[in-house]
């Protein structure tokens, strides 16, 4: 799998996700599994990647623009995402997947920890861990 897959044009992190962990998603890149379906329906997809031939949105002149605030708008969500593209940016990718790998394993642990199968199974949020809901393909 190409480690691009395990993150999305706008700055989420796919190895987080419920789907992509139980291997039922490879990532809104990727082509197959959960994701699809909002693939289709995904604005920043549609110019990130479709429009501009971008690999992901920080590349853009115009990022972060209105069609961040129109989607995450949630402010911690924003927050997040453009965060993890300037951070991106700042550090290079792969150095920044190694870092969410880290992130993810503590989620797991603490799921495990808990007697859960993953953490949007609690409901202790803002966590530790999270101060965001976590992320499923549902």
């Amino acid at each position: 799998m190409n480690n691009l897959n395990l993150v999305a044009p706008c700055g989420l992190y796919c190895g987080e996700c419920l789907g992509f962990q139980r291997g039922t998603c490879d990532g809104c890149r990727s082509g197959s599994g959960e994701c699809l379906k909002y693939r289709k329906i995904c604005g920043i997809f549609k110019c990130c990647i479709t429009k501009n031939k971008l690999e992901l949105c920080n590349q853009c002149n115009q990022f972060p623009c209105k069609k961040f605030n129109k989607f995450f708008e949630t402010p911690v969500w924003y927050k997040e995402v453009v965060n993890n593209l300037e951070r991106i940016k700042k550090i290079g990718l792969e150095k920044w997947l190694k870092e969410q790998e880290m992130r993810v394993e503590k989620l797991k642990e603490c799921a495990e920890e808990r007697g859960l199968k993953h953490c949007s199974q609690c409901k202790e949020w803002p966590c530790r861990y999270l101060n965001r809901p976590p992320l499923t393909p549902d």
